[in-house]
């Protein structure tokens, strides 16, 4: 392990839009220094516990030490597997709680604490040494980080025999003998191998692990796919096939980051159309969550490219952090342009900057169609952003100076053309998540309400009451979701023409697009008037989203009653709490018009 300084060329890459490959090399290297810091802690930490076992624990120490003599770059390689980033850390705060005992659905402490001599053996394995040690089975497997799985069934928690000579590498338990095919990415009996997809294009060269055996979820709040057969891995081979190509000649910089960075995925089942998911952790370098891309043509290389980049700049921003702080502690929480939910300053920082990088992606990508309307959108997210964070009291200078150099980068962005119906569906989308967001999460005063309910109630003007009122209070929402509607149905009526079609005469959207209702389809196709009319049945109806309040604001500026339209997009929660003081649901457009006063 060796200290790490930043210098100011890689301090310039990493405060950038765009991605280096030489700021993820110096990430990488330490992401090193790092991971060796827990494992000494770790050592540390086991050996004082009563609950493990200190000799098995010095002894693959031990062995692990002799692995990195015996070849140092295999290793160095197999300390930053994105899975023994995720075990060390979770090893690490379970050794901090006061009882680091198995809890439910934990597994015993002396076979987590033996991922150690795993680690070694998968060392020695890359290395093609001989060795003999043995290691904790789990639910009657034992994974080798990198390497694979072998299933020797027995005791859930027990231990196998694991040993190689002149090349041969076997795992026995219970009377159960696995033997390794000599290349371990394919599958043998008893043997699950890691596999890898691999794409070239112009050069350059990326291979990527496709992770569907680790046992260390890197998010545990998103369920892998599992184990892929052999025609789904394939498809993962083919999308980033398609992938590689668009993003190395489009995007060369970006290209060659992930080629150095991107380490493994971890394949998700596949999500709604066009609301693919991706996810990355702190604890895992290098380590994207991916669910199945959307196949379209026109669709697919740019959504998976712009997925992988994405997480990319989350993990060279979690590597800055560990570095430097960008942010002391903060207990405020924020909006923020990208999330249904309030989000702490953190989540900020971690958004601007990744959706800075997505601006700049799809504004390689040109001005019409799904790329101008994805520009459009994210250029305006990242302003909202960038004018939240200027300024503010617990950004560290590292973290003023991120965001100095990200304004000034994106700051002629709004200058820049995109097509007009792309610009419109931009400002549609972002309009109504934000006012969505604000009806969900802020609460006019109860002083406040009443006044307004009171005046309302008496048929007087609700002049002085309306959007000049007391700052609305912050009580999030934990049910909401889907305030991208607006957004979904902009892309898909941009790069599915007909499907949108068919959603313009379905009874009820949501069917096929989740969240949707046929007031959103009508905002989104250009029929403001026909929207005020699906939006107000559904504000004087039971269980009124508040949403729909944000969609009416929306629908009657574009009918060109500008003033009531307003109060809604910007203050849609006084409109919501007035309906909700009222035992009988007011006229929302009578409502709109009284709020502006």
């Amino acid at each position: 392990m060796r200290f790490h300084r930043l210098s100011d060329s890689v301090l310039r890459s990493l405060n950038s839009v765009t991605e280096d490959e030489g700021a993820v090399v110096f990430l990488l290297d330490t992401e090193v220094s790092r991971r060796l810091l827990l494992l000494r802690m770790i050592l540390d930490a086991g050996a004082e516990t009563p609950h493990g076992d200190a000799a098995e624990l010095r002894q693959a120490w031990q062995l692990l030490e002799t692995a990195e003599r015996a070849d140092p770059a295999s290793f160095r390689r197999a300390l930053v597997e994105p899975q023994v980033g995720v075990w060390a850390a979770t090893m690490l705060r379970r050794l901090s709680r006061p009882d680091p005992q198995a809890a439910p659905g934990e597994a015993p402490l002396h076979v987590e604490l033996g991922f150690l001599g795993q680690l070694a053996a998968a060392v020695f394995m890359n290395a093609g040494a001989d060795f003999r040690t043995r290691v904790p089975v789990r639910d009657g497997r034992v994974f080798l980080p990198g390497l694979g799985r072998a299933s020797v069934g027995g005791d859930s928690w027990g231990t196998a025999e694991l040993w190689a000579h002149d090349g041969v590498v076997r795992v026995a338990a219970g009377g159960t003998t696995v033997t390794l095919p000599e290349d371990t990415e394919s599958d043998a009996p008893g043997w699950e191998g890691l596999r890898r997809f691999r794409a070239e294009h112009a050069g350059v060269a990326i291979t990527v692990t496709l992770d569907d055996l680790g046992p260390y979820a890197p998010v545990p709040a998103l369920r892998a796919a599992g184990r892929l057969s052999p025609a789904g891995f394939a498809c993962w081979q083919r999308w980033f096939g398609r992938m590689w190509p668009v993003l190395v000649d489009d995007h060369p910089a970006s290209a060659r980051a992930l080629a150095a960075g991107l380490r493994s995925v971890v394949p998700l089942p596949r999500g709604e159309r066009l609301r693919a998911r991706a996810a990355s952790s702190s604890d895992a370098f290098g380590c994207v969550l991916l669910s199945e891309p959307d196949e379209d043509e026109a669709v697919l290389a740019a959504q998976l490219g712009v997925a992988v980049v994405h997480e990319l700049r989350h993990s060279l921003l979690n590597g800055l952090i560990f570095l430097s702080p960008l942010f002391e502690e903060c207990d405020e929480l924020f909006h923020t342009p990208w999330r249904d939910d309030p989000r702490p300053l953190g989540g900020l920082v971690h958004g601007v900057y990744a959706f800075s990088g997505v601006a700049h992606y799809w504004r390689a990508r040109g001005t019409d169609g799904l790329a101008g309307f994805e520009f459009a959108l994210w250029r305006s997210a990242v302003r909202v952003a960038l004018e939240t964070l200027h300024g503010h009291s617990a950004l560290t200078p590292l973290g003023r100076a991120l965001v100095t150099a990200l304004d000034e980068q994106t700051a002629g962005w709004h200058e820049e053309p995109v097509g007009t119906r792309e610009q419109r569906l931009a400002h549609l989308a972002a309009a109504h998540r934000r006012a969505s967001w604000r009806g969900h999460h802020l609460h006019s005063p109860q002083t406040h309400t009443g006044k307004l309910t009171t005046a309302w109630r008496e048929g007087r003007r609700a002049e002085g009451l309306g959007g000049a009122g007391p700052e609305p209070e912050l009580r999030a929402d934990p049910d909401v979701c889907r305030l991208d509607t607006l957004a979904l149905l902009a892309r898909l009526s941009l790069v599915a023409p007909g499907e949108f079609e068919a959603l313009r005469g379905a009874a009820d959207p949501a069917g096929r697009v989740p969240g949707a209702v046929r007031a959103d389809v009508a905002l989104v196709d250009g029929d403001p008037r026909t929207a005020v009319k699906l939006y107000a049945e559904e504000l004087t109806g039971s269980g009124a989203r508040p949403a729909a309040w944000a969609g009416l604001g929306l629908a009657l500026t574009e009918c060109g009653e500008e003033a009531a339209g307003a109060v809604l997009v910007e203050h849609p929660e006084l409109a919501v709490a007035v309906s909700r003081s009222l035992s009988i649901p007011p006229d929302p457009v009578a409502l709109a018009h009284w709020l502006a006063g």
